[in-house]
This record gives structure tokens, sequence and C-alpha cells, in this order.
């Protein structure tokens, strides 16, 4: 398979985790390869709400790796830091560690993206916590896309007040908000009309269901779609229990990732190939052309590389 599709959130594949402390250069060179041959051309390895050590560690791992391997400087194409500024309610924090939330802090930022060596493409941040705005400008001064995510806020105001400060899309809508929601006034609707947002989403077949993907690909202008797998490191392995972003997590043979005791999904299995084949099922309807845009072109525009 030549590969095409762009994934800007990827946790890890292929028993290789971006987020662990064992993360190795071989590691992420073998998995980059992986990925190539699954259908992924490039990739941004995300590296969620940690111990700022091991976060700084990993960052620099990265950078090693590209280094060393060509085909690695080809493929990944930045860094995704996903927190730690963002919402430690329970919903909104997903798989995350609330032990290493932090409030914004461009000074902490600035100590990750220097161990990065300017990698560091997209921050998912959330739009109500308080400095989001100036820390929003800061990044957005800094190049790096600032992405509204596991937040609490309901208000397309809040929303509009981040797009106003150069935040440029919205991480997984849908997921990574409580499990129960207002029927009027929510994220997800305030997303689906904040036209200055693009909208990153998971359609693994698990994240969102077929009738919201229907929704997502047919009332939001093409050109604000941006297709992720979120995938974790148990994608591509078998069926079982796997420990994975700090959760205690079990791997359904239909490809669901989750943490049954606290009930939230821990990232996806699927590769983009495979989010793809979802989207371009009968039960969707998103054309080839359409897909391409969706999991190619726009996510390239997003970090500034159209």
């Amino acid at each position: 398979m030549k590969p095409n599709w762009i994934d800007l959130q990827i946790n890890g594949y292929a028993g290789v985790d971006f987020n662990s402390r064992d993360l190795s250069v071989d590691g992420v060179v073998e998995v980059t390869s992986k990925l190539a041959a699954a259908g992924t051309a490039g990739y941004l390895p995300t590296i969620i709400t940690g111990a700022p050590d091991k976060v700084l560690r990993n960052l620099r791992v990265i950078v090693a790796a590209r280094k060393k391997s060509a085909e690695c400087r080809k493929r990944i194409l930045g860094v995704h830091l996903e927190g730690p500024f963002i919402s430690p309610v329970p919903g909104c924090i997903g798989a995350h560690d609330p032990k290493y939330v932090s409030k914004p802090d461009f000074n902490l930022y600035r100590k990750f993206q220097d161990a990065a060596d300017g990698l560091v493409k997209i921050m998912t941040i959330a739009a109500e916590i308080k400095g989001a705005p100036d820390l929003c400008r800061a990044l957005t001064a800094d190049g790096v896309v600032v992405s509204c995510g596991h937040q609490a806020a309901t208000s397309g105001a809040l929303l509009e007040r981040m797009a106003d400060s150069g935040a440029k899309a919205l991480t997984h809508l849908g997921n990574g908000i409580p499990n129960m929601i207002h029927r009027r006034e929510n994220i997800i609707w305030e997303g689906l009309a904040c036209d200055r947002l693009s909208v990153m989403f998971i359609p693994d077949g698990h994240h969102l269901t077929t009738a919201m993907l229907k929704v997502y690909t047919r009332a939001v202008p093409l050109e604000r779609l941006v297709a992720v797998t979120d995938c974790s490191h148990p994608g591509g392995l078998k069926p079982g229990r796997y420990f994975a972003l700090g959760n205690h997590a079990v791997l359904e043979p239909d490809g669901l990732l989750h943490n049954p005791k606290k009930g939230c999904l821990v990232g996806s299995t699927a590769t983009m190939q495979q989010v793809v084949d979802v989207l371009r099922s009968p039960a969707v309807g998103v054309t080839a052309r359409e897909a391409n845009v969706i999991a190619h072109d726009n996510p390239l525009r997003l970090i500034g590389l159209g």
C-alpha cells in the first residue's frame, strides 16, 4: 500500500507507546516504518498530560529518531502536545492523569518546545481555563497551532474568544467531554457551529456514532474537517488487556480500547486507512475526493504544510 494519509494525533502503534518511559529511538524508527506500511504518510507523535520529566525525555527521543532515520525525518512532521493545560473534570480529562494537569504556563511549554527542538506543531488546551487566551496568543506567536480540547467549555463565546486569540482547531470534537451534556448548550453543537475552528474528529467506529459522523461530514464545511486516529500503542496488536496511557485497558475483538473501571475510551486502535474506510462506508457516505481532503489535504494545511 502506498502511504498517503496524514495523522495529527497518534499516541502509539504496534506496541510502541510515545508516552512510555521505555520509548526508544529504535522503537520510533520501527513504528514509523509500520505506520507507513499501513498507509500513513506523515504523522505527529502525540504526548498527553504526564510527568514533565517524562514528557521532556520522550520529546528528546523523538528528535533523536528523526536525526537517525531519513524515514523518520520525512514522516514525523512534528509533535502534538495534548495537555497538560486541560480540564481536570471527570469526562473532560478522558484518559489523562489529573495529577499532572497544569495551569497555563508558557515557561513550561517553552521547556517542552526546546526539548522537541522546535517540533511541537499542535498543542491542545482547554478553552475555559483561566489564562487560556493569553497562552493561546503566545503559542500562536511562537508558530504553534492551538487546538481546544479536553475542556468543560459549553459556551460558543469561549471558543470565539480562543479563535480571536489565534486558536485554529478543536481536538477530537465529541470526545474528552462530560458523559452527560445539556441537550442545547454543549461543546459539540458549539464546536460544529464555530466557523473559524477546524474540527479534528475520530471516525474509528467507536469514538463517534455513525449518526454523528453523518452530521459532522454533512453539516461542517469540507475545509474544516480533519480526521485523526488518536491511536494508542495496542493498535495493531491482539485483543487482550494492556496498560495504555496510564490506564488498565481492555482491547476488544472489534478494536474498542477502553477502561471499564473509569468508563472511558483509551484512544483508538485504528490506522488512518481504517478511519478512511469508515468514512467511505455506505453508512457515512464520504466520497474518495472528500476523504482525501479530510485525511490528507486539511491536516497538512492545518500545520502549515499544505
